[in-house]
């Protein structure tokens, strides 16, 4: 395979797919919707037990997922929450329905 074919069929829709998927991630660490997740893990008594007083939320770019249709929002997230007493790193599953979050069972 050529240089060219190599670009053309292989790298470039990689590439155009990370600028997508980043696009998102960065709009997301943006957002109020991102805000009103911090507050809703902070004040989750079961991290607040692990962790003690909540200091930073952190969000890391894998994995990923930012689903929304219409007032419809489901995220899958990987953070990292530094506390008074120690540090704990989850995946959560959080769902935006009718303007309140709340984590998914």
């Amino acid at each position: 395979m050529t240089r060219g074919k190599l670009i053309r069929y292989a790298l470039l829709p990689v590439a155009v797919v990370l600028v997508f998927w980043l696009g998102g991630y960065y709009f997301f660490k943006g957002s109020s919707d991102w805000q009103e997740v911090q507050s809703l893990l902070s004040a989750d008594p079961a991290i607040r037990a692990k962790v003690g007083e909540v200091k930073e939320i952190s969000v890391a770019p894998f994995p990923f997922m930012y689903r929304f249709s219409g007032d419809y929002v489901r995220a899958t997230l990987r953070v990292t929450v530094v506390g008074s007493i120690g540090e704990h790193r989850a995946t959560v599953d959080v769902e935006r329905r009718s303007g309140k979050w709340a984590f998914v069972s």
